[in-house]
């Protein structure tokens, strides 16, 4: 996933979800969705890719970035499809999409230069530091394997020892 997203991130000079919607000429349509978050819609006749979000929603680049995940990922499939045939595949493409959202939006050189700041915060505090929500928080420590073993084995000390 990490090298789908360097390559997203080398074509495109940013990871501002919205200079890159942008530039592929996706429309964001923010609009009341209910209990969806954001979904990715492709209309053939024109061959245009749409990206609508719940105006709702707090953190709407998250959601957008999670569908640029299907776009870059996914976009030859038919995910309403695979959901009504298959819930553990619209899950793995629904975490994938989280994962890309996570590396787009949240770069190991981003934590990296927050280390100084971030240190010794909690999960919660680091995901308000840089505006994502938890999961994405999660995925990223997990990932770069920031977590030390005590915090891995204790769950209930909720701070990050980071070490490299």
């Amino acid at each position: 996933m990490k090298h789908k997203v360097d390559a997203v991130l080398s074509q495109f000079g940013t990871n501002n979800v919205y200079e890159i919607c942008q530039q592929l000429n996706i429309c964001i349509l923010p609009q009341p969705l209910g209990s969806v978050n954001g979904f990715l819609q492709f209309y053939q006749e024109e061959n245009i890719f749409l990206i609508h979000i719940n105006e709702e929603i707090k953190r709407q680049e998250f959601t957008i970035a999670h569908e640029l995940g299907h776009y870059f990922l996914h976009k030859a499939l038919n995910t309403f499809k695979i959901a009504n045939c298959s819930t553990s595949l619209e899950d793995k493409l629904e975490q994938q999409a989280d994962i890309f959202a996570s590396e787009l939006l949240l770069t190991d050189d981003m934590i990296t230069n927050a280390l100084p700041k971030i240190q010794n915060c909690t999960q919660e505090q680091a995901a308000s530091f840089f505006q994502l929500p938890l999961t994405a928080i999660h995925y990223k420590y997990s990932q770069m394997q920031l977590l030390s073993k005590k915090r891995t084995e204790n769950r209930s000390n909720n701070y990050f020892s980071l070490a490299f």
